[in-house]
């Protein structure tokens, strides 16, 4: 009864300093190793790109620990020898940041996770349904300052990896992609 007690005056006391944070991110990065495979013949792949948009909830310390919730499109474009794949995923995930003083900006760290919910691929120019399934994990480094007492803009970078599947196309493809990111944030 003791441990519980002192539990829920710990989380009473932390849920007085903690804070709701908003943000927007956009994305842009460029595959470096990365593995296609198509009806079990491995592709060498020319181009892959990866960009997107991504909005973070997440709910904390104003510096120190944060968690949330992540809503994300991740687009993604690769080129093998005269063929492409042109795919869109839309995401869900979690995310924990550490956030601390850095010099005149804020420093923060980051990890994240991303489920595929549902997919849609280009071919031809035409939009149709596909069934890409797999995870993005992701972890970056953003500096952040501060414009208002609320408003913030950051810039950062970070190194993803992608794990997706099709069943219709028996294609599996991962790999590691470093990105740049730019980030609009708000905090309540």
């Amino acid at each position: 009864m003791k441990r519980l007690l002192f539990l829920l005056l710990i989380l009473a006391g932390i849920s007085v300093f903690a804070g709701v944070f908003v943000s927007f991110d956009s994305f842009l990065g460029v595959g470096v190793s990365q593995r296609l495979i198509i009806e079990a013949e491995e592709k060498r792949i020319d181009a892959f790109t990866n960009y997107g948009v991504q909005f973070n909830f997440d709910y904390g310390l104003h510096r120190g620990l944060r968690f949330g919730a992540i809503v994300s499109s991740q687009n993604f474009s690769v080129r093998f020898g005269d063929e492409s794949l042109n795919f869109c995923l839309f995401c869900l995930g979690f995310e924990g940041m550490f956030v601390m003083d850095f010099l005149d900006v804020v420093l923060q760290v980051s990890g994240e996770g991303h489920w595929v919910l549902g997919s849609i691929s280009c071919e031809d120019g035409i939009l149709s349904q596909a069934d890409y399934t797999g995870n993005l994990f992701a972890g970056k480094v953003m500096f952040e300052k501060f414009l208002s007492e609320n408003l913030s803009v950051a810039v950062g970078g970070g190194l993803k990896f992608l794990l997706v599947k099709n069943a219709t196309l028996s294609m599996d493809l991962s790999g590691f992609i470093p990105y740049a990111v730019l980030r609009i944030g708000y905090s309540f």
